[in-house]
């Protein structure tokens, strides 16, 4: 277990012999929190319990002391039915939660539950460590985390990022439908009751509602769950290892090929979303990286060096797949008038909205990451594409798929989702998922499983000195080591007194402990 923490009162007074006083650098590094607060995400029955269980024991063995917060039973707590809620199992239990959790969402706001959280963060660091200090604020020098079990909204990982910054981790735990299915069944639900709760978990109607899909790509380390906890927790391991930069840990392939195609994704300017991709070969050698923009005559895109730079916010100042989905739109209404019929605009905006024309992609001028990857590889007669593995940040859309195949790329691997692609459903002769069975004639199409690319350079840069005076490899322990992407002690205890004191406005009831 971790040594009882202090509360810090003031600044640390110098121990050095020649002066009287640190100095300011020495003074504010000293001031380097050693918590963590660790959200937990995943679909539901992709094994979030076991995956808390591991991190929870792992933690308290690097000599944390360990706290869970429970959403579901803050939740409960908030709800005037609370003890018959308690007593509910299986479907019914679950889809209860799903009920009240939207309630609170929709009746406050959907970050609701995350300041819930902080609000039983600052009691259980009280009720442990000590009393406030004169600014209303407890700070604590030792080893203690809390995990958040668990998030189901982007709103609620946006709030926690925004009051913890560098202190806040997101873990997300990934694990195929078929597989989730099974473990739901197992509660004595049937295959629609898994079904129902699965469709609703992963993207609610309602914008309060849970956005599982949408909140698990945010996060900061992803872990596959492939009903190993050798292998669950090897992967816990090694992520408390990455944060306190202990054993030299180098990245794998395909956290480099992932963090390729985000670092790509960066020089795009579309101006819908950015999206990288790369293209590497059996042995993680990166061959060529893309990202989604306007191309250019000659070959490649338009870039920050090009003297005639016709991308959209040059050339119209506008995206031109909303400009033809609007003139759709116009023809529609003007079919609709024709035919005299009443509330043409009203009609032909709801055509447009409520179906596939929404998702429409064709307009767009610029080419798709993974196509720019592909036909930059092209463009070099000394490697080709087939056999190769690509790198995406988001889900590949149908249009990209079809080439894919087409490519000879033996296997995608990507963060993102993308609603709008018809991939599997045009091509899945072609493609499969890991749900499916495995097919040495497909493209395999996956999660990607590791660090994310926004954790990446501080886990793996160099932080701290690798060898001493005598060239001699210098280890460090997680015991003895702080973070390597460190946050300060004075950073956000007043965020968290801000948020608790908008909370209690919203409910005056302090959660249970």
């Amino acid at each position: 277990m971790a040594q009882p923490v202090q509360k810090i009162t003031e600044l640390p007074q110098s121990n050095n012999a020649h002066k009287n006083q640190e100095t300011p650098l020495v003074t504010i590094q000293n001031r380097r929190s050693e918590e963590l607060i660790i959200g937990l995400c995943g679909t539901v029955g992709s094994g979030i319990r076991g995956l808390k269980s591991t991190l929870e024991n792992k933690l308290i063995e690097f000599g944390y002391h360990v706290e869970h917060i429970r959403l579901s039973e803050l939740i409960i707590s908030q709800q005037s039915n609370a003890e018959e809620l308690k007593k509910l199992k299986g479907f019914e239990r679950y889809k209860a939660l799903q009920d009240s959790g939207d309630e609170l969402r929709n009746k406050h706001r959907a970050s609701i539950l995350a300041e819930m959280a902080i609000r039983q963060i600052t009691i259980l660091r009280e009720a442990n460590f000590g009393d406030e200090g004169t600014d209303g604020v407890i700070k604590v020098t030792k080893k203690a985390a809390y995990i958040i079990d668990q998030l189901k909204h982007p709103d609620e990982i946006s709030l926690l990022k925004e009051t913890y910054r560098n202190n806040f981790y997101l873990l997300g735990m990934l694990r195929t439908e078929n597989e989730r299915r099974a473990n739901l069944k197992e509660e004595q639900m049937t295959d629609t009751e898994a079904g129902i709760l699965i469709d609703r978990d992963r993207k609610a109607v309602e914008s309060y509602g849970q956005h599982v899909e949408k909140s698990l790509h945010k996060s900061d380390y992803f872990i596959r769950n492939i009903d190993s906890s050798q292998a669950t927790g090897e992967s816990v391991v090694r992520f408390i290892k990455l944060i306190h930069g202990t054993n030299h840990i180098t990245p794998t392939k395909d956290e480099v090929g992932i963090y390729s195609a985000f670092s790509a994704s960066l020089k795009s300017a579309c101006l819908s979303r950015q999206v990288g991709a790369s293209i590497s070969d059996d042995d993680g050698n990166i061959l060529s990286t893309g990202c989604n923009d306007v191309p250019k005559f000659g070959g490649g895109l338009y870039n920050a060096e090009s003297d005639y730079d016709k991308r959209c916010f040059n050339h119209g100042s506008k995206c031109y797949n909303d400009k033809h989905k609007s003139l759709l739109k116009s023809e529609i209404e003007s079919i609709l008038e024709s035919k005299n019929i009443p509330g043409a605009s009203q009609i032909a905006q709801q055509i447009l909205e409520e179906s596939k024309a929404k998702s429409l992609i064709e307009y767009s001028r610029a080419i798709h990451a993974e196509m720019d990857a592909i036909t930059a590889l092209a463009r070099n007669a000394n490697s080709s594409t087939v056999g190769k593995t690509l790198y995406c940040t988001t889900y590949p859309c149908h249009v990209c798929a079809r080439h894919i195949v087409a490519a000879g790329i033996k296997r995608v691997v990507y963060i993102e989702p993308y609603e709008k692609s018809l991939a599997t459903q045009l091509h899945g002769d072609a493609i499969y998922h890991p749900d499916n069975q495995t097919a040495e004639t497909k493209v395999l199409i996956e999660n990607f499983e590791g660090v994310s690319p926004l954790r990446y350079s501080k886990f793996f840069g160099y932080n701290q000195k690798r060898k001493n005076g005598s060239g001699e490899v210098i280890g460090y322990f997680v015991n003895g080591s702080g973070h390597v992407d460190f946050q300060h002690l004075d950073s956000y205890g007043e965020y968290e007194l801000k948020i608790v004191q908008l909370l209690n406005n919203s409910l005056p009831d302090q959660p249970f402990e």
